[in-house]
């Protein structure tokens, strides 16, 4: 051992470079070029950085250990996953998915549905701190709703994701949110404000966005037929009853109440099959069933049954295969050092303030996006240019802001990453077909490097570095 870890080659910014675009090469090639799902392209991209790492003469032991603690340090979000994949199949069998797609329908003209989406995702995340949440719950239903009322799928989970993601970075309560202050080293509340400057501007192009879209359905778009169709056939294939908003109203207070996650998501599948057996008259086996392999619509009407079919454990294991290359991915990039050669050459261009900035923001946006690991893409620029941040006298409040604007938001807009790859299992809808509708995604990078540029929102811990220029 001692011998191998001598005539270990240390890697170069060329040779990471080389290997890291030959990798990407590989994973656009399958997913864009072949339209291929990322899980086979992404085996051979790992494999790529892999053989780099025997190249380089590093010990597989090493390797394998760094790709075991790359998927651990993700079990519990991959417990989660199955849990809302069973919370999904409950809680459609028990009505409760229903009940709101109904009144949904019933409530919402189409040319405000869009908004009010975005709003009510923005308000559950930021109650909850979790955008997955927000997306796995009231996201279906909405889905259903914006289905009925003929606006296209993936507007409406363009809608869903944005205000579910703004109300994730905005959350004192998020895993991210914390994450990044954390790594950042600033105080959480402080970084909380300071993303308002960015998120702020994002989320409000977002709401005109999707208020003018929404008006393109106000003149007669929406059937109002199917709607009636849809109406019926869930009035008549459920008992629709007050009690089955008892799940959602429960799974609220327990995440505010700051209740541990997979407990809370057991507690929320559990009431589902609860009221599937008392409220909707089925076996327990059934509602087990329902849990495991999902609800499968046979009410004999055709729209209901593309709406209600869905869920369970079994809708979860593409997602989590999915999930697991990603983090050996992740964890293979990490013991090659591919990542840190390439934040190590970032610092020749961070003499200014508008340089360091925009390196903080393309090397998370990148890592995230490559490397679908966001807490990856935060940690390596925080360490790699935090103190860069105290000799420009930069408040560590924007380098925290700045990590999320590119690490956090990106998320959902990658195929192979853990959020991408959840969207679009849970909302049932490719990412492709979302990503032109997720506005907070493209804006908030935007809004970041407008800031850099003018020095609006960015905070100094001396007056001095106050007047310096971009």
């Amino acid at each position: 051992m001692n011998n191998q870890t001598k005539t270990e080659r240390e890697g170069t910014f060329g040779s990471s470079v080389l290997v890291l675009a030959l990798a990407i090469a590989v994973l656009l090639t399958g997913v864009v070029g072949f339209k291929l799902d990322p899980h086979i392209p992404l085996l051979f991209s790992s494999s790529i950085i892999l053989l780099y790492g025997v190249w380089l003469r590093a010990p597989w032991k090493d390797m394998r250990d760094s790709i075991i603690k790359s998927i651990s340090e993700s079990i519990e979000a991959i417990l989660i996953i199955c849990l809302i994949g069973m919370t999904v199949g409950s809680w459609i069998s028990s009505g409760t998915v229903p009940m709101v797609i109904y009144y949904g329908l019933k409530i919402f003209s189409p040319q405000f549905f869009l908004i009010s989406v975005l709003v009510l995702c923005s308000i559950m995340s930021i109650m909850t701190g979790s955008s997955w949440t927000t997306i796995g719950t009231i996201g279906v239903a909405f889905m259903g709703v914006g289905y009925g009322l003929g606006i296209p799928m993936g507007i409406t989970a363009g809608a869903i994701i944005c205000g579910a993601f703004f109300g994730d970075k905005q959350s004192p309560l998020s895993d991210s949110t914390n994450f990044a202050a954390a790594v950042a080293k600033t105080d959480l509340y402080d970084h909380v404000r300071s993303m308002i400057y960015t998120t702020g501007p994002a989320w409000l192009v977002s709401a005109v966005f999707f208020l003018f879209v929404g008006f393109s359905y106000s003149g007669g778009t929406a059937d109002a037929s199917q709607v009636d169709v849809i109406t019926e056939g869930l009035a008549g294939a459920f008992n629709l009853n007050p009690v089955l908003l008892i799940p959602p109203v429960l799974l609220v207070v327990l995440i505010i109440k700051k209740f541990p996650a997979i407990p809370t998501m057991i507690i929320a599948a559990m009431m589902g099959m609860v009221l599937t057996v008392t409220v909707q008259g089925a076996s327990l086996p059934d509602a087990l069933r329902y849990m495991h392999s999902g609800f499968v619509g046979d009410t004999g009407v055709a729209a209901v049954d593309q709406l209600l079919t869905r869920g369970g454990l079994n809708s979860m294991t593409g997602t989590i295969t999915l999930m697991l290359l990603s983090l050996t991915l992740a964890g293979a990039l990490e013991r090659t050092g591919v990542m840190h050669q390439l934040m190590k050459k970032a610092g020749a261009i961070t003499g200014k303030r508008f340089g360091l900035i925009a390196t903080t923001l393309v090397s998370s946006f990148s890592l995230s996006y490559f490397a679908a690991d966001p807490y990856l893409a935060m940690l390596l620029p925080a360490n790699a240019l935090g103190e860069k941040y105290d000799e420009m006298g930069i408040d560590r409040r924007v380098l925290s802001r700045t990590l999320e604007d590119g690490g956090t938001v990106v998320c959902p807009m990658v195929p192979w990453g853990t959020s991408g790859i959840y969207c679009a299992a849970t909302l049932g809808i490719p990412v492709l077909e979302y990503l032109p509708y997720y506005i907070m995604g493209f804006a908030t990078p935007v809004f970041s490097l407008i800031l850099a540029a003018t020095g609006l929102g960015i905070f100094y811990t001396t007056k001095k570095n106050k007047k310096e220029g971009a």
